[in-house]
Order: C-alpha cells, then structure tokens, then sequence
C-alpha cells in the first residue's frame, strides 16, 4: 500500500477551502467556485479512504470560515442543524421538491440552494417522487381498491401527485413513520381520503410489534440509505411476508460514487450508505426464491439510485 502523507493532504486541502471562500466571500464568480468545491469534494471522497475523508470533513471543514458561508444556505444548514434530531428529515426533502428557500434567507444563501437544487442528487429525489406517485397508480389499475403501505413516508408527497388518491381509486394508504410531526402534516394534507396515518418505528417491525398483512403495494425508498446489510435483509423478508399473492415490494437505495455524497457529508453532516446493484439485490437475501414471481432491478435517470422490485407468487 503506498504511503501517504495524510498531513500534508489534509493541510492542502485546507488550503483549497480557502481559495473557494476568497472567490465567494469577495464576490468573485460564485457558480464556479461551488462548482469548483462540488466537484472537488466528489472527488476526494471517491479518493481518500474512510478514515482519512472522515478526518477531512471533522478536523479541516468543520472549523473553516467557508462553512459558514455556506450554512447561509438554509437547505445546508437544516441537514447540518437536524431540528429534528436525525438526518434527511422531511422538511429536509421539501427543499428539494419546491425550490424556494426559507423567508429570511440571504442572497448568498439563496443563490447556494439554487445551484444545490440543480445538482443531479436532488433531481433523483425529484424523479423518486414522480416514480412513486406512478406506482400507486399503476397498481391502482391493477387491484380494485388496493391496500399499499409506505414506510418512512416522510411527508408522504408522492401521493400528492397521484391520480388514483385524488380519484379515490386507492383502498387504503398506510403512512408508516417514527416521527410524529411529519404524520401531522400527512393527516392535515389528506383528510378525508384513505391515508391512514401509524407511528411506529422500523425497531417495531422487526420486533413483530408493528405488521400489515396483505397488502398489494408496500414500497420505502428513503430508509435502505440508513440501514445495515443485516437490517435492510431483514426487513425486507419482513415486508415482502406482509404481500399479498401478487403484491409488489419496492425499495431504492442510493449508488455509490452519487456526486452529491462529498457535500452532504462534509458540509451536511448527512452519511448515508452507498451502495451496487449487488449489494442492493442482497437486500432480498432472506427471502425463499420460490416465493418471489419477479426480481426486477432498474436505476433512476441519474444513476444514482438504485431500485429493486420484489413481485410475490
């Protein structure tokens, strides 16, 4: 293994920061430095090992006066805050939907989210909502009157953009996540439909404690990010036994080398776990293969997610 003066690396590092908050504190040209500290930051991630990117993004980042330049950036600044207690809250994904940035937001600040909001991360969570809101259509054609399951929904947008939920062609919509004020804005935004609101946690399902047997639609594409090898087989097992014959199970993960992953781990203090096609398809490790009826695995526009359909026989 060739040695490395880590020292040295990180110290000229810091020196790059530096640059990069000259150009925007003196209000040189701002697309090209983010751009700049973007790629850059992919690029050492993908270079550096864990230990040395992780010393990095806490010893040098951490303490740069660029931080706070660019935390002006409510979107930054919300992953690195976590009012919520945990990362890639839901308010956190709204930033992502609509771009318009929180009342109050400097220029700067402004100008930062905007270029973030093009980046080809958010655009995949853009793409997942819409890939989402057209599963809950597809199987509403289907099944009459499906019974689906979100887990981790979040605030639940997707079903914001589906025809079946607005025509009432979905029999029940079960909301499943641990935090209560996003399931207060779920049930505000779709009284009087079939969403159905639950708190409980994944630790639940795979206790036993939380289980919604027969369903036709159960889907989680924000939650695999946070879960180990070992968790993420289990639950799949868990959800793909509460299918119906014919039921779909769909969960997404996102890729390795995903661009935005130097940024939201330097300066959000956001770590998801990145993953391959063939990490992603061990997810259905656990699961008897006479039992599944098709194993389908595609990836969004971007290629930074991966997604796996699971079809019970």
């Amino acid at each position: 293994m060739e040695w490395v003066d880590w020292s040295n690396a990180l110290e000229r590092a810091a020196c790059w920061l530096d640059d990069i908050h000259w150009q925007i504190a003196k209000g040189g040209n701002l697309r090209l430095g983010l751009d700049s500290l973007f790629r850059g930051l992919a690029l050492l991630h993908r270079k550096w090992d864990r230990e040395e990117w992780t010393r990095f993004c806490l010893e040098i980042v951490r303490g740069h006066p660029l931080r706070e330049l660019i935390h002006q950036c409510p979107y930054t600044r919300h992953g690195f805050e976590k009012p919520r207690g945990y990362a890639g809250d839901a308010v956190l994904i709204d930033y992502l939907y609509n771009e318009h940035p929180a009342a109050g937001t400097t220029k700067l600040g402004r100008d930062i989210y905007h270029f973030l909001w093009r980046q080809s991360g958010p655009k995949s969570v853009r793409e997942r909502r819409e890939l989402l809101a057209g599963e809950l259509d597809a199987v509403a054609e289907r099944v009459h009157k499906p019974s689906i399951l979100s887990v981790a929904c979040g605030h639940l947008r997707e079903a914001e953009h589906s025809h079946a939920l607005a025509e009432g062609r979905l029999g029940r919509l079960i909301a499943f996540d641990q935090d209560p004020v996003s399931l207060e804005v779920v049930t505000k935004q779709h009284a009087g439909t079939c969403v159905e609101p639950v708190r409980g946690s994944v630790r639940s399902i795979l206790l036993g404690k939380a289980a919604f047997p027969e369903q036709d639609f159960i889907y989680s594409a924000g939650l695999y990010d946070y879960l180990s090898e070992s968790v993420a087989a289990r639950l799949t097992r868990l959800l793909f036994g509460m299918l119906r014959p014919g039921g779909r199970l769909l969960v997404g993960n996102f890729a390795a080398r995903t661009p935005d992953a130097g940024y939201l781990e330097a300066f959000m203090d956001w770590w998801l776990i990145y993953r391959d096609d063939n990490q992603v398809r061990a997810f259905a490790s656990e699961i008897d293969p006479s039992e599944l009826a098709k194993v389908e695995m595609f990836r969004d526009s971007t290629q930074n997610v991966i997604y796996m359909a699971l079809t019970r026989r």
